[in-house]
């Protein structure tokens, strides 16, 4: 791969189109420092839900080579709906490492490690420190934060940092969960790299919400196949757990942004499925209580025939446990302990092969 068209494949992955500013909700720009990791900083966008009254907050995790820009579909979404969201930004994987190189691609590769993802934690677990000590951003009054409900989201390496601070094992130990996190979303999750998926996501017990497409693939970077990343929501047990195959969808559509690439940026239907089911995840785990709706109920139209849904809510270990979810809308078929779901229609371009370890 030349530099030219390495650098366009690089732009997929972390440049996006100037957005206009939004008028609601309020959006303040931050880079705060980390005295206790050598002065880390990490820049953080903020967006605040209108009002004054106690906001749930939901952070993001960009993907490897991504920024503040990244899910800005996503965050803006939930926004609107009344959460606060702030943008977390990781140095040392973020757009530094391939921006002005002549070879970008190799400082993706070298920003893959176990050192990045725990770093990246470690963003997190600050900004919530952060966040707990109030005060004002700008315009944004942190002292609304209801540090009682949190929740975590990312797309791509974002997705990786999300397990880890949802629980996550490495060695047997969940070494990066935040305990303040209450529910999380990962767009584009994937597998373990040198353990097998149960142990290192059987640990992960509160609500999470898998979502991925069957193009959902990046195979000039690494080996994980659209079908490798349904394997974190397989092992997680059993409790409020989702999971969401959106038929045609790329890796690059899933990362909510608008691209400078044809084809990267998702289309409607991804738009609305995506924010209508990850806002009313939200809304259920985050603000509904003990009186919480069925997830699916209301979101049945966005879906087309050929897009998978499923859900564990019960608790045995097998798939479907206790409950019934058409998929695709009124002429999908159900998932159910007793029934089972019609086959996911993998892009044809996507060979099955073993994650990379």
């Amino acid at each position: 791969m030349n530099p030219l068209s390495a650098a366009a494949t690089v732009a997929m992955i972390g440049a996006t189109l100037s957005a206009p500013a939004l008028a609601a909700p309020v959006v303040c720009n931050a880079v705060w420092t980390d005295a206790a990791r050598g002065g880390r900083t990490v820049p953080v966008r903020i967006r605040m839900p209108q009002g004054h009254g106690p906001a749930p907050v939901i952070l993001f995790s960009h993907g490897l080579g991504g920024g503040l820009d990244a899910g800005a579909d996503w965050v803006t979404a939930w926004s609107e709906a009344g959460f606060m969201t702030v943008n977390i930004q990781h140095a040392g994987s973020d757009t530094a490492i391939w921006k002005g190189r002549m070879r970008p691609m190799q400082g993706l590769r070298e920003a893959m490690n176990g050192a990045q993802l725990q770093a990246r934690a470690g963003d997190v677990h600050f900004v919530l420190d952060r966040l707990e000590k109030g005060g004002r951003e700008g315009a944004c009054d942190l002292g609304r934060v209801d540090m009682g409900r949190v929740g975590m989201a990312g797309h791509s390496f974002g997705a990786q940092t999300t397990l880890a601070v949802s629980g996550a094992r490495y060695g047997g130990e969940a070494i990066m969960r935040d305990p303040r996190i209450k529910a999380a979303i990962a767009l584009s999750p994937q597998p373990a790299q040198g353990q097998d998926d149960r142990s290192a996501f059987g640990g992960i017990t509160i609500p999470f919400f898998s979502i991925t497409g069957t193009r959902d693939e990046l195979p000039f970077l690494n080996k994980v196949t659209p079908q490798d990343r349904t394997r974190p929501f397989a092992a997680m047990p059993a409790g409020h757990k989702y999971l969401l195959v959106l038929d045609g969808a790329n890796h690059m559509m899933l990362g909510g942004q608008s691209m400078r690439m044809p084809g990267t940026s998702p289309n409607t239907h991804i738009v609305d499925a995506v924010t209508r089911l990850t806002t009313d995840f939200w809304q259920t785990y985050l603000i509904s209580g003990a009186n919480r709706p069925d997830l699916i109920a209301n979101d049945r139209h966005v879906l087309s025939t050929k897009d998978h849904f499923e859900r564990r809510l019960g608790r045995s270990g097998a798939r479907g446990s206790g409950t019934g979810v058409q998929v695709g809308g009124r002429r999908g078929r159900w998932w159910s302990a007793r029934s089972r779901c019609q086959p996911i229609r993998w892009s044809t371009s996507s060979r099955p092969r073993r994650a990379s370890s």
